[in-house]
């Protein structure tokens, strides 16, 4: 009966694992996607687009996300 916990605990382990890793990509993918949008702004509006994005890490980020109520 132990061996059948032991996996049960093992899978939750790994699931967890690979959705923290998949959230840290949709993270910075979407910060990827929105530079590259700036990027076809034309030259002055390009900058402006650049400094307003969000260049914060994904730990700050979820931080900043669990706490809020």
């Amino acid at each position: 009966m132990m061996r059948g916990m032991e996996k049960t605990v093992a899978v939750g382990l790994v699931v967890l694992l690979l959705s923290a890793c998949s959230n840290v990509a949709w993270y910075e993918g979407f910060k990827v996607r929105a530079a590259n949008e700036c990027n076809k702004q034309p030259p002055g509006a390009r900058e402006d687009c650049l400094n307003q994005l969000n260049q914060q890490p994904y730990d700050t980020y979820q931080k900043e996300r669990s706490a809020q109520p």
